[in-house]
This record gives structure tokens, C-alpha cells and sequence, in this order.
């Protein structure tokens, strides 16, 4: 046989196709095992393959197993991050309130916190001032109290747009 003729017939075998009535995938003829009785032995391209499998599934295990620690890791982290904000924190930790659902204004209030903000659920929004000295603070904190109590206030939401206008919600 000449070296065209073997050419020709491994380029006739990749134009046949079959459908395995098994899985009822299609095939080409020269991707085709034939064998008779009996699986034959691996050679050295199917050995490499099926180590390449192996190193894959383990790779994706390990990768898993990576994801795993590294989630605990950030778990243990930013619990040992709220322990130390606890040590220091002389507002919101003794109030039970989570001082990332806190905003500073500092006036008229010290803070706004959204009450459960940082969980997606909020609760109600607090209005937190210090104790104020001097009469006209005072003043203003109790004329927010008032006003607040009796319910004499309005909600309005107002967007600041792309273009810098501001548009009311």
C-alpha cells in the first residue's frame, strides 16, 4: 500500500458515520474501538487520559475543598472583626445595633441607622443623638422627639439623576 492509499482510506473512514444504539450518539467511524470478546488493553494515549480525568475530578475536588476553607476563613474573620469592633465600640454594640446600619449626619442627630439594613431586613430607622449640653441642642432634641411622636412629619424620596437634576419619588 502506498502512502496515498493509506491516507485515502483514514480520510474515507472519517466521512462514515454510525449512531451507537446504545447512548444514540453519533460517531465517526475512525473514533471507533473495535475489539472482539474482550476490551483490549489501554494503550499509552488512553492511559494518559484517563490519568487526565483523575487529575481533573481531583483538581475540581481540591478547588471545592479550597472554596470551603476560604468561606470559613472569611466566617471566622469578619466574626473575629465584630468581636473586636464589641471591644471598642461605645455606641452601637450596647444598643444591640449593628453599626454598618449606621449613617453620620451630625446634624441635627449624630447618626441615622437603618435597623437591620445590613441584613436586608429592616426594622424601623432610629434617629441616635448624644446627650446635648448646651440649651439649644437640647432644644432641637426635644422639638425632634415632639415632632416624631405626634407622627408630624413627611417621607419623601428624592433621586439624584445621571444628568445632576434632582427628581422627587
Amino acid at each position: 500500500m502506498t502512502n496515498n492509499q493509506i491516507i485515502n482510506f483514514f480520510q474515507l473512514q472519517r466521512q462514515i458515520f454510525g449512531v451507537c444504539p446504545n447512548t444514540g450518539k453519533v460517531f465517526r467511524l475512525s473514533d471507533c474501538h473495535i475489539y472482539l470478546k474482550k476490551k483490549p488493553e489501554p494503550d499509552w494515549l488512553q492511559k494518559i487520559e484517563i490519568e487526565q480525568i483523575k487529575i481533573d475530578n481531583l483538581s475540581e475536588k481540591l478547588d471545592a475543598k479550597e472554596n470551603e476553607i476560604r468561606e470559613k476563613a472569611r466566617v471566622a474573620g469578619r466574626n473575629e472583626a465584630n468581636k473586636a469592633v464589641k471591644k471598642v465600640d461605645k455606641i452601637f454594640t450596647p444598643l444591640k445595633l449593628n453599626p454598618d446600619d449606621a449613617k453620620v449626619i451630625f446634624q441635627p442627630v449624630d447618626f441615622v441607622v437603618f435597623n437591620g439594613m445590613k441584613n436586608s431586613e429592616l426594622k424601623n430607622i432610629i434617629l441616635l443623638d448624644n446627650s446635648k449640653t448646651s440649651s439649644s441642642d437640647k432644644k432641637l432634641q426635644d422639638n425632634i422627639q415632639n415632632v416624631v411622636a405626634k407622627g408630624n412629619y413627611e417621607w419623601i424620596t428624592l433621586r439624584v439623576e445621571e444628568n445632576g437634576n434632582i427628581k422627587e419619588e
